[in-house]
């Protein structure tokens, strides 16, 4: 009896991990898509969100994380977000504005100065009422994040305002972002986040306006190794759950998700502004780009400015656009 005693207890040990505890077979599976690839913020952010909510659960809500754009782009997660073919994702504000029209403002130039300023806004009322626009259309907030500060690469230097005149730029598929760069002198030219290496591997685009975070990770400074520093838009995010998907769950899931949510948040926010710190310093030392700062950043600047009269009013008027700066301040 007692040889099999220990035979039983040697097999526990072998089955759990010898003290790893194994949890039951899920009750419930979470999709999360997203379009950056595994060495970015948003994908470590995405792991923070599973291994949080796997464990204030026990196991019975796994979380699958399919990274690189491996379930379409950002336009196609968000419309699998609305039709609960996606459960979460993180989603530009800009691409978001395209089914929430409200965060079209968020891709004004110059709105913020700092990621500091930003978060601010995000934690505000002024964010809790982007909440609200978010869950009017079915998705629920998760967190607001940053993707960083944008800025602009190309595949010659661009040291002022007069170098870019008449180059083709990547924009987002956003008609502010276009109308900015078209503003700037550019040819704005609008592509789906996937296209964007390419596009400038073969000449199609000169440059591309993103955040450099994202520009590392994608490798973008081997056809575009020239940075002009002009940090026109620090970058707002949606981490964000289809609002079917989670009242799916039970509620004391649905309370153990938004708090895995929001470590996952404040995890990826510390991190961003962590990693902005370095990140010019290692794209120079480390891959041979060569990083410029406009001494006409003013000009930059002035030429940008009048989206905001003739958008304003779409955009929700200028009575928000002052609310968003002071909920900065």
């Amino acid at each position: 009896m007692r040889k099999l005693a220990i035979a039983a207890m040697i097999g526990v040990l072998l089955v759990c991990g010898a003290g790893v505890p194994v949890f039951a077979a899920a009750e419930h599976v979470l999709v999360f898509g997203h379009v950056q690839p595994t060495d970015h913020p948003y994908h470590l952010m995405a792991e923070k969100f599973k291994q949080e909510l796997e464990a204030l659960s026990g196991g019975r809500v796994q979380v699958e994380i399919h990274p690189g754009g491996s379930l379409g782009n950002e336009r196609d997660l968000v419309e699998g977000l609305k039709l609960g073919t996606v459960d979460v994702s993180t989603i530009t504000s800009a691409l978001t504005a395209t089914f929430v029209r409200e965060f079209g403002v968020f891709s004004l130039p110059f709105l913020f100065e700092s990621f500091e300023q930003m978060y601010k806004v995000m934690d505000s009322p002024v964010g809790d009422e982007f909440a609200a626009h978010l869950e009017r259309e079915g998705l629920v907030k998760l967190g607001f994040n940053s993707g960083g500060a944008r800025s602009m690469y190309a595949s010659k230097p661009v040291n002022s305002l007069e170098d870019l005149q008449k180059m083709k730029i990547r924009t987002m598929e956003d008609p502010v972002y276009v109308e900015t760069w078209n503003n700037l002198g550019a040819l704005a030219t609008p592509l789906p986040w996937g296209d964007v290496y390419t596009a400038l591997d073969t000449g199609m685009v000169d440059g591309a306006e993103g955040a450099m975070i994202s520009y590392k990770s994608m490798g973008f400074y081997d056809p575009a190794p020239y940075i002009t520093v002009i940090n026109y838009i620090f970058s707002w995010h949606n981490f964000m759950m289809s609002k079917t998907a989670l009242e799916k769950l039970p509620e004391d899931l649905q309370a153990m998700v938004l708090t895995a949510g929001k470590r996952a948040q404040d995890y990826q926010r510390a991190l961003v502004v962590e990693e902005e710190k370095s990140l010019l310093d290692v794209l120079e030392k480390e891959h041979g780009c060569t990083v410029i700062y406009p001494k006409d950043l003013a000009v930059w600047r002035e030429k940008a400015m009048p989206v905001y009269e003739k958008r304003a009013a779409e955009l929700g008027g200028m009575e928000l656009i002052e609310r968003i700066q002071k909920a900065g301040q």
